[in-house]
């Protein structure tokens, strides 16, 4: 309890502070202040209840995700990207129009900020908006090299990122979970990043997923979210609701009537905005696969290319990146290319390949701008496919 109010006190100076630092630093005329100090009030009213919901593993109906849960946290999320990125600016501009004893600049650098963060708050709202909506379903064929005849076909739903938590209703990801089922998959692969900040929410995850059950099973691995919500937590409950969980080891499928090998490996949890230093685990992780079987191997992050092609692995299939969340429209480049070397999609190496999913949840900015979220269809071949769809 301790916690939380302390919590509340910090959420609450600091927001003070960028209500006094947007005011002041710009400037603002003295008739717009009250809507401005009303307009932080209004969006700090939430903060009991989702202060409630953090401490039980609760989760917000659907309507309230999506009206107040979402906003309140995008929201602050904005306002500390304001003293990170624009402060700077209006100290710039103050310290500017001061040396050279100029009104009109900070009348420019006002109007100017306002026309930044009046352009991201209108993104913002897009982002939230997309947030509401389904994940897409893409459907891409792999040839994985040595692959049997009787194999050709496998279906294979890849899923990544749902991040359950505080600020997501348990009938959104159920819509996931429905449109998995409705792809009828041979085997279902979730590559990490299953909850955030409560182990509890693997029970929701679980539940969305009951009524999934390929005939060749369940797998999944700690994403760097499970480790920091509790990674030996969260892989009990995955256990006990039924997914085999592959933690730096792999499992032969051939007593299941399909001649391949899946393996898998922790994340590190360190260095979550580029390459895991957990990558180096790969050979131990494949040590034990069968040579004479093509290799799936699940890694949270996309390893760089050079590890692919030294490895055993047929087929490399990751998340972690969600596209970014932010990408420029007509399929340009995501936030997420910055730090990784292949951040969404297919890409063939040599006779090995690597898929990343965009993932189906959020986390960090809870919106999505031209990257939306999304389930995958992986369908293998025995020889090369003739393309991607989607759908």
């Amino acid at each position: 309890m301790a916690e939380r109010f302390t919590f509340a006190f910090w959420i609450l100076v600091v927001q003070a502070l960028e209500a006094f630092i947007f005011i002041k630093g710009l400037k603002i005329p003295a008739r717009w202040t009250p809507l401005v100090i009303m307009a932080f009030v209004v969006f700090n009213l939430p903060l009991p209840y989702v202060l409630w919901l953090q401490a039980g593993a609760r989760q917000p109906s659907a309507f309230l995700a999506a009206t107040v849960v979402r906003p309140f946290f995008a929201w602050h999320f904005n306002w500390l990207t304001f003293l990170v990125f624009l402060v700077p600016l209006i100290v710039m501009g103050r310290a500017g129009a001061w040396f050279f004893d100029s009104e009109a600049a900070v009348t420019a650098m006002r109007w100017s900020i306002l026309l930044i963060a009046g352009s991201w708050g209108l993104l913002t709202v897009m982002g939230l908006i997309n947030t509401i909506r389904p994940p897409e379903v893409k459907t891409q064929e792999v040839a994985i090299a040595g692959l049997d005849r009787e194999l050709d076909g496998l279906r294979i739903a890849h899923l990544s990122d749902p991040h359950i938590a505080w600020w997501n209703a348990k009938g959104e990801f159920k819509r996931a979970g429905d449109l998995i089922a409705g792809l009828q998959p041979d085997l279902l692969l979730i590559t990490g990043d299953m909850v955030d900040h409560h182990p509890d929410y693997v029970h929701v995850f679980a539940d969305c997923l009951e009524q999934v059950q390929p005939r060749l099973g369940r797998y999944a691995i700690i994403g760097n979210h499970d480790v920091y919500t509790g990674r030996e937590a969260v892989a009990r409950r995955m256990e006990a609701r039924g997914f085999r969980m592959l933690r730096n080891q792999c499992v032969s499928l051939a007593d299941k009537g399909a001649r391949l090998c899946l393996a898998g490996y922790d994340d590190s949890g360190k260095s979550w905005t580029g390459g895991d230093p957990a990558v180096d685990r790969i050979p131990e992780a494949v040590a034990g696969c069968d040579p004479g079987l093509p290799i799936i191997l699940l890694s949270h992050r996309p390893p760089r290319l050079k590890k692919i092609r030294k490895s055993r692995v047929s087929l490399v299939l990751a998340g972690h990146t969600h596209g970014g969340q932010f990408s420029l429209p007509f399929g340009g480049p995501g936030l997420a290319d910055m730090t990784f070397e292949h951040s969404s999609g297919l890409r063939q190496v040599d006779d090995k390949a690597l898929y990343v999913t965009h993932g189906a949840g959020t986390v960090g900015w809870p919106f999505r701008i031209f990257c939306p979220p999304d389930v995958t269809l992986i369908i293998l071949r025995s020889s090369e496919p003739p393309g991607s769809q989607f759908y």
